[in-house]
Formats: structure tokens, sequence, C-alpha cells
């Protein structure tokens, strides 16, 4: 792996990780292009490292108050949202999904899921907190978005707009529930690394360092961004750039095969 790819993946991770269109099916598909689909999972590991810190910059003082006041704090909504994901991630084989099969498809469904939010979110009744509602609709959506191409920091937005949420309040909250998300993902990564032998080659060093470093800006700046835009920007034509992007993967999976060979 180049410096310039660990840029590029770096760069992709960061921005898609909080923009609502899916880090995972960005990585996957750029893995493609560049021929590196099976890429160490020691940087893997890193560039969710890059974008944990990103949102730990930005969010550090309600992290604080998660621990300082638990019971006045969103702490147990957080663990509320969490839990469907790891039960998804500890009965469900996702093995070809995440070899692409299905990328195309997910791209679509994350599509679906921007497009309705907008739609139903404008007739659920509005709520200015958190609530158990919330907390278990984007809950439920965070698991279905393990599946590469289906955006995380999308579907649990759009859960939290569907049941009444402002886009403003349910991006804060999704992003909040992105770090306990993001640790489990390096969890379970780290663990396939070092049962595949946990190492970066000496002359790999520099290109995972710009990795790293470019997923943690870049993520500083999608969240900045997305917090700045959502009040204005409907969700609806982040679905429009998902929805493309998922007819394009499908006609090269099916018809033209530069990227994904049989």
């Amino acid at each position: 792996m180049s410096i310039l790819q660990a840029f590029w993946l770096g760069l992709v991770q960061g921005l898609t990780e909080f923009l609502p269109v899916s880090s995972s099916g960005h990585l996957l598909l750029l893995g493609k292009v560049f021929g590196i689909a099976n890429s160490s999972l020691t940087f893997e590991v890193l560039l969710h490292v890059g974008t944990l810190l990103a949102v730990v910059a930005i969010y550090w003082k309600r992290i604080v108050n998660l621990f300082v006041h638990p019971l006045k704090s969103e702490l147990l909504y957080l663990v509320v949202a969490t839990i469907p994901a790891v039960i998804a991630a500890l009965l469900i084989n996702f093995e070809d999904a995440f070899a692409g099969e299905y990328l195309g498809f997910s791209f679509l469904l994350t599509t679906l899921i921007l497009w309705l939010a907008d739609l139903v979110g404008g007739l659920a009744p509005k709520v200015k907190n958190v609530n158990w509602a919330n907390a278990i609709v984007m809950g439920i959506m965070q698991a279905l978005a393990i599946l590469p191409g289906v955006s995380r920091s999308g579907s649990t937005i759009s859960g939290g707009v569907a049941t009444g949420l402002s886009r403003k309040r349910a991006s804060d909250f999704a992003f909040m529930m992105s770090i306990p998300a993001i640790i489990g993902s390096v969890v379970l990564e780290l663990k396939g690394a070092l049962e595949t032998g946990f190492f970066i080659a000496e002359s790999e060093v520099t290109a995972v360092i710009v990795g790293v470093v470019t997923a943690a800006v870049s993520g500083f700046l999608a969240i900045k961004l997305m917090l700045a835009i959502v009040r204005r920007v409907r969700l609806t034509w982040f679905g429009l750039y998902t929805g493309l992007l998922g007819v394009l993967v499908l006609l090269d999976q099916y018809v033209f095969h530069y990227v994904f060979t049989l």
C-alpha cells in the first residue's frame, strides 16, 4: 500500500464515517479499485481509531458529562441504542456482505432509508430530547448499518428524525452513538488482526500514519460540516448520491465487471 493509497483510504474513512453515505461501503469499493481489498486489518483498526479521535475532540464535554452525571445525561439511552448492533454482530454472519456481494443493493437501501426519514419525519410528533423510542429505533437502525453500503450515520439519524427528533438533535445523538460503535468495531477487528498476525510492515509505517492522521482530520471536518448543513439540507440529497452510486455498482457487478470481477 502506497502513501497516496493510504491518504485516500483515510480521507474516505473520515468523511464517509459521519456523512450519511456509508464509510464501510466506500472503503470496500475503494479497496476493490486499488486492488487492496484484503489490506491489513491493522490498518483498518487504526483508521477507526482516527475517526474515534475526531468524535472525542468535538464531543469531549458531553462525554465527560455522561460519567459525571450518569443519571441526568444520555448515558442510559446510549447503552440501549448500542444493544441491537451488539446482538446483530454476535448472531449474524455478515461474511458475504463484507465481501461486497450485496454492496450495490446496500447503497440503494441507504437511499430508501434517507428518503423515508424525510417523509416520515414530517409526520412524527416532535420531541426536543432523546427518549426511549428514539434510542430503540436508532439502535435498530445502527444494527442494520453493519452491512457495508448501509450508512451508520444515515440510518441512525434517519431513525431519530422518523421518531420526532430534529435533524440536528438526531445527528448529535447519532455521532455520540458512533463512539461505542467504533470502539466495538475496533475490538472485533483487533481480534481478527491478532489471529492473522497484528503487525505493520516497516515499509508501510509512513503510509499508515498518513492514513490515520487523514482519517482523524477529515472525520473532524465531516462532523463539523454535517452539523453545519443538517438544518438546511434534507437527507434526500444524500440519498440521491447513494442511489446513483448503488446503480453504478450494480451495473459493474452484473454487466461491466471493471471493478467487481466474476
